[in-house]
């Protein structure tokens, strides 16, 4: 790891963040005075034995590993902006089996700003993150192998306007502008797979939407503009642009028709040029009997069918097809999104199609803040911090990907017990290659708090894929982790948490590329506080 790369770029960060505070305090003392700020310092302490530091069959070797990480969490609201920023140093001691001390930052920041209420903002983020760089061979964490992965940062700044012209319309322009680097990325194991290891980018982002107001009640409208241009230090830049407007007439509550148009100018490389840029609409209908259902047809060059059905506040249901001729995405295109909650358990089933990068895929990634469908935090109960390494991610390569995601999840909640399920599939599509991924995954968590404070978890975790095309190789992947937790309250002047943690873990991984195939058993002891 570029260890000055990473302070430098740290630095900028949390100057840019409080040069922004402090001007907004300077140009709005009044409202800065109420700004309600929460500083919560943390440390983790981590002991780690390993039979298999260098993650190789051929070449293992045992060994103890030192973690020390600690962080700091930031959080400021008022009625007018929001500040919020999670920061956590990992300092590691022989991880890989190196003997040598590595340093790690992973940073999580987001912020809104309004410089006039409710008209102009002011929208930043930023995030560092350690990844892998392909999805042959796949890390856990930074403590164990020495290579296939790499720094991810991001960072942007997205200013935008919300003008409003009375009764008649309300409208948006945003302009965005977000970069994103990556440490050793061309000189990674990506390079000696794929012809097109990502590089560092400059994303420019555009757009604009007028809406109909509440003048306009038989009638309502919309027009909208979006453009994202993804300029890359190699390799082929990427534009993504889309002109639409669509208008509703409502011949009752019940009834009304439809008429959706637009044009699509979007231009990147694909394998065999066929990018399906023009004109594109839809004219159609729509039914609403009642608040708990609705369907919705339309029928061009862009045709799609819409059910919404939602018979009880528990169960939600929203399913969407379309075949499309024109833009990004074409074909069948589904999208359907079900859920289903009790006061013990939940229930959630996703499936979406989208065209992206692998840019905007870890720009997106949030580093501290994954929840599950009860809306409570995600975390690893050794870290006591959110999983590092997204294991189901796309190559790290500067191509358009395609992506169909489907994901099913299960939690339940009864007495000391909570569990949960999930099983997904993924597939991608790499359109500058003959690449494809199809994932197949499920995971599932027990935790049993037996004692006060004292809590028994099992979490086991299948994944499979199968790559085709000239890279192409078949991967598995088995990891089951069982451990004991105990929360410790203490006071130092107020109260405090304290967390102690033994954890013992299996993983296997087994690939058609031999020197993949590796075989890791963990035993971990962790403390963990927050201050």
């Amino acid at each position: 790891m570029d260890t000055h790369k990473g302070r430098v770029y740290l630095q900028n960060v949390v100057l840019k963040s409080f040069l922004l505070t402090l001007l907004y305090g300077v140009a709005f003392e009044k409202e800065a005075l109420a700004f309600d700020w929460r500083l919560t310092p943390s440390l983790s302490l981590t002991e780690m034995f390993s039979d298999n530091l260098n993650l190789s069959n051929t070449a293992k070797r045992s060994g103890f590993v030192t973690e020390v990480a600690p962080g700091v969490s930031i959080y400021g609201s008022s009625p007018w902006s929001n500040f919020n920023l999670n920061y956590r140093l990992q300092g590691l001691y022989n991880a890989g089996g190196n003997d040598a001390v590595d340093i790690n930052h992973q940073l999580q920041m987001n912020s809104l700003y309004q410089v006039v209420r409710n008209r102009l903002f002011l929208e930043t983020s930023s995030s560092i993150s350690q990844v892998n760089t392909n999805n042959s061979f796949i890390a856990t964490d930074n403590l164990t192998g020495d290579n296939n992965r790499t720094n991810a940062r991001n960072f942007s700044i997205s200013p935008y306007w919300t003008p409003k012209f009375g009764q008649y319309a309300s409208g948006l322009l945003k302009a965005g502008y977000q970069k994103s680097t990556f440490d050793n990325a061309n000189n990674s194991s990506t390079s000696t797979l794929y012809p097109n290891p990502i590089s560092d980018s400059d994303s420019f982002t555009r757009e604009a939407r007028l809406s109909s107001g509440s003048k306009f009640n038989l009638v309502r409208w919309n027009l909208n503009y979006s453009a994202q241009d993804q300029n890359r230090d190699s390799g082929d830049d990427v534009r993504f642009e889309q002109y639409q407007g669509d208008a509703r007439y409502y011949f009752s509550r019940k009834y009304n028709v439809f008429a959706n148009f637009g044009y699509e100018n979007n231009d990147y490389q694909t394998l065999n040029n066929d990018i399906s840029n023009g004109f594109f609409y839809t004219f159609g209908g729509q039914w609403s009997p009642s608040q708990f259902y609705s369907l919705e047809a339309g029928y061009g060059n862009n045709s799609q069918v819409t059910i919404n059905l939602n018979p009880s506040a528990n169960f939600t249901s929203h399913i969407t097809y379309e075949n499309r001729s024109v833009g990004l995405n074409t074909g069948n295109v589904w999208n359907a999104q079900l859920n289903y909650r009790l006061q013990q358990a939940a229930v959630n089933f996703n499936y979406s199609q989208d065209t992206t990068t692998a840019q905007q895929i870890l720009a997106a990634q949030q580093v501290f803040s994954l929840t599950n469908p009860f809306g409570d935090t995600v975390i690893d109960p050794v870290t006591q911090q959110p999983q590092q390494f997204i294991i189901n991610s796309p190559n790290l390569v500067n191509d358009v990907i395609i992506n169909k995601t489907a994901n099913l999840s299960l939690t339940y909640q009864s007495g000391k017990s909570s569990y949960n399920a999930s099983v997904y599939n993924t597939r991608r599509t790499y359109e500058q290659s003959t690449e494809e991924d199809n994932v197949y995954g499920a995971s599932a968590g027990w935790q049993w708090q037996f004692q006060p404070r004292l809590n028994f978890y099992l979490q086991p975790l299948w994944q499979t894929i199968n790559s085709t095309g000239t890279n192409g190789s078949n991967n598995d992947r088995y990891d089951v982790a069982l451990g004991l937790n105990r929360s410790i309250p203490i006071n130092l002047g107020r109260p405090l948490l304290m967390n102690t943690n033994l954890e013992f873990r299996h993983i296997e991984q087994k690939s058609d590329i031999t020197i993949n195939d590796y075989t890791e058993n963990r035993a971990t002891a962790n403390f963990a506080v927050r201050f």
